[in-house]
């Protein structure tokens, strides 16, 4: 094996996502890159049972970047390590318009911004239980109307804990992201969206802490906004927009904003970033209802690629495929059915393919 060559994890997915991903490796492969790609064997019957082999696991951990398709039920333990397992603290999940996709807007010329999502803390952890523990544990906490959790009725509740160790590690990271883009071209800006006003202690670190942290570079511009305010910007206005920084739960309900923005979930690519590795995948799930069509949208999963590629090492290869993938969309022949469009997925990677 080439010293230089890369080994990339293959996780297909369930439900449609296989046939957005298995066309997209070919068209990986057409880019003859030094890089092999592997998928692994999966034991869905102990893959059930939550746990992860240990030669799956030592399969991600040598790999030098992983490739995920879409997971629902037998898959989500591979995401749960992709995620927690290897501190993938940072999702990356662009908003940028192609010409020839299908906006709601009027003038969606102008999108092009990134997101960067906290991934491994706030609520995700799903760290939830009955009521009645958190009345025998923590009687005294009250909310502004003076009312105690003691006095609380039956019911659940879930636990959203931001650390400032996490948020700083995220805040540095954006910055980064921030001054890359700027030697783009880009405004190298950074934008961070809180509740804040309502959620004082713990959006209240968030922000605080993200804003000591830029704050120190004097080529980043900075501002930020209350999460419904952003909410409703970037529908309005997303051409202000730069580099987004938020945590995890407002990150993953405005992505899908801002891919409705731009044409629909089946356009918008992510990527999941640790100290040590990464992770790749589309936003769109696994689409149950397109399984076995052929015409699920491959797009979002090459771009996820395309970033993948450049996380490599590959950047002309990267900036190939999304240019190939543009060039397709204007072309405005091969069209996939979500984009309006009756292009099935096979001949979209082909399109692909022959730009190339």
């Amino acid at each position: 094996m080439e010293t230089n060559r890369k080994r990339v994890c293959v996780f297909a997915g369930d439900d449609a996502s296989p046939e957005a991903v298995l066309p997209s490796i070919e068209v990986l492969q057409a880019l003859k890159l030094p890089i092999e790609y592997v998928e692994p064997p999966l034991d869905r019957a102990e893959l059930k049972t939550g746990k992860l082999p240990a030669e799956l696991k030592k399969a991600i951990d040598e790999s030098d970047a992983v490739l995920f398709g879409a997971a629902s039920g037998v898959s989500r333990p591979i995401l749960f390590y992709l995620r927690w397992g290897l501190e993938t603290y940072a999702n990356v999940r662009p908003s940028k318009f192609i010409v020839g996709c299908k906006s709601p807007l009027t003038h969606p010329e102008k999108i092009d911004y990134l997101m960067v999502r906290e991934n491994l803390e706030e609520l995700y952890p799903g760290r939830e239980g009955d009521i009645a523990l958190l009345r025998e544990r923590l009687p005294e906490i009250k909310d502004p109307t003076g009312a105690a959790v003691r006095d609380l009725s039956d019911g659940k509740f879930a636990l959203r804990v931001i650390t400032e160790k996490r948020t700083r590690k995220l805040a540095e990271f954006t910055v980064r992201v921030a001054q890359q883009r700027k030697r783009m071209g880009y405004p190298g800006k950074i934008s961070c969206f809180t509740k804040s006003n309502m959620l004082e202690q713990t959006d209240g670190l968030f922000r605080q802490v993200v804003a000591s942290v830029v704050q120190k570079f004097s080529d980043i511009i900075y501002d930020h906004f209350i999460v419904d305010d952003a909410a409703r910007r970037l529908v309005a206005s997303p051409e202000q927009f730069d580099v987004i920084i938020t945590p995890n739960l407002y990150g993953d309900i405005l992505s899908d904003v801002g891919a409705a923005t731009i044409g629909g979930l089946g356009l918008t690519p992510s990527a999941c970033f640790g100290d040590t590795h990464a992770y790749f995948e589309p936003v769109h799930g696994t689409a149950p209802d397109l399984a076995g069509k052929n015409i699920i949208n491959p797009t979002a999963t090459l771009l996820s690629a395309g970033m993948m590629l450049d996380y490599l090492g590959f950047a002309e290869a990267a900036r190939q495929l999304e240019e190939s993938v543009k060039s397709v969309y204007r072309g405005g022949k091969i069209i996939p059915v979500d984009q309006g469009g009756r292009a099935t997925t096979t001949e979209f990677c082909e399109a692909i393919r022959a730009r190339l």
